[in-house]
């Protein structure tokens, strides 16, 4: 019987960060993934500067740029107002990163991950095998139950997405409406008028969500909507995404002669990092979407699956080296809470009302607009670029 030091279930953002971190210090790495790859994974697809200086990090990035076609840089963010006041900020390189941002086909960016981490010897990776079930002994995990037999590891990472079945066997799954989100995106040929920026709308009905146009190759675009069901019933995701596309001033100008593409119109659910329940139990930590990691007022995921796989690395070696496994969840709870708790998820959820505030939207819209720094501020901040404190700059007149 082999005894992995971590077998993490799930190979995306969070489960490679994971993974790859571990390998790096010399543990021994059994990494699952249900389906085989590459496969497709449905996502927005806009990668910030932050997720972008992590993957760089990783390695990813520069088999993405051997890979023409796979990611597209954005130097812009068009904000749209629920009024029509269009903010055009520019992402000025000159923030806390230097790393650029990107919108990136997600299963050329899960495949580059996968490979990375297939680099390292002390990484067994094997897709196309399910986890069903935790195997214990008391209140500790002795590994995994699987399509292809039991594994068994120190440290469990379920890193396997919103519907976990390691969070649920935990209790642990995110199943509080008013901390979940849902997305809906088709990919679009023939739209008009992209550029080099992202572009957000907050028409009024989507509120405090929005819909995005993020541009993909010439006159090619993934368009979608995020919703909010503390404010809106996700029954109404697919009229909402049809009325963005048809109602939209903004939106529907751009996709007058645009065509949906076949197969393309997809929606998933999004659970929030305002959730206030713990991601860990003994020696099983989760991370990414299986951990409700994803921010509460933009919906984005990727750059805290990467993080939150990383705080789950830092805190399995720790525990693995001093041999107290159990006190993994100790140690993970602190990591990510210190860095997103408050800073993120606790602010994040209490600006949700604002932003369900079409008159404060736009208010606050019309008043960044008038100057080209405060725009240029806000698109580093929707970048990652800058903290979110950041904003707080723009409410300075003299600015």
């Amino acid at each position: 019987m082999t005894t992995y030091d971590t077998v993490i279930s799930g190979a995306g953002p969070a489960g490679c960060s994971a993974a790859i971190a571990l390998a790096r210090k010399g543990y021994r790495v059994l990494l699952l993934d249900k389906a085989r790859f590459p496969r497709e994974k449905v996502c927005g697809e806009g990668v910030t500067a932050a997720s972008a200086a992590l993957l760089e990090a990783l390695g990813v990035m520069e088999l993405l740029r051997q890979r023409p076609g796979n990611l597209r840089e954005f130097n812009g963010v068009t904000i749209v107002s629920p009024g029509g006041t269009l903010l055009q900020g520019r992402i000025v390189q000159g923030g806390a990163l230097k790393e650029r941002s990107y919108i990136i086909q997600r299963r050329a960016l899960d495949e580059c991950l996968v490979s990375c981490a297939r680099e390292y010897p002390a990484i067994t990776f094997l897709d196309n095998t399910s986890v069903s079930d935790l195997l214990m002994e008391g209140d500790r995990s002795l590994g995994v139950r699987t399509t292809a037999g039991d594994f068994y590891g120190r440290v469990i990472i379920a890193t396997d997405g919103v519907y976990s079945p390691i969070a649920s066997r935990l209790k642990l799954l995110n199943q509080v409406k008013i901390h979940q989100g849902f997305a809906m995106r088709a990919f679009f040929s023939g739209v008009e008028g992209l550029g080099d920026s992202i572009e957000l709308c907050y028409d009024k009905p989507l509120l405090p969500g929005y819909g995005w146009l993020f541009p993909f190759g010439s006159k090619r675009a993934n368009i979608g909507v995020f919703l909010l069901t503390r404010f809106t019933d996700q029954r109404n995701l697919r009229r909402m995404f049809e009325r963005f596309i048809t109602e939209s001033v903004h939106a529907s100008a751009k996709l007058r002669r645009a065509v949906m593409e076949p197969g393309t119109l997809k929606s998933w659910p999004l659970p929030l990092g305002s959730f206030p329940g713990k991601r860990s139990q003994g020696n099983v930590l989760l991370a990414g979407d299986a951990g409700s990691f994803i921010d509460p007022v933009t919906g984005e995921g990727i750059y805290y699956a990467l993080k939150s796989g990383s705080y789950a690395a830092e805190a399995a070696a720790r525990v693995l080296g001093e041999n107290c496994e159990t006190d993994a969840s100790g140690r993970y709870e602190q990591l990510w809470r210190e860095d997103f708790a408050y800073r993120v998820y606790a602010i994040g959820y209490g600006f949700q009302p604002f932003m369900n505030n079409a008159w404060f939207v736009e208010t606050f819209m019309r008043y960044t607009a008038r100057k080209q720094n405060r725009a240029n501020l806000l698109a580093d901040v929707v970048a990652h670029n800058r903290p979110r404190r950041d904003l707080f700059r723009i409410l300075n007149p003299f600015f």
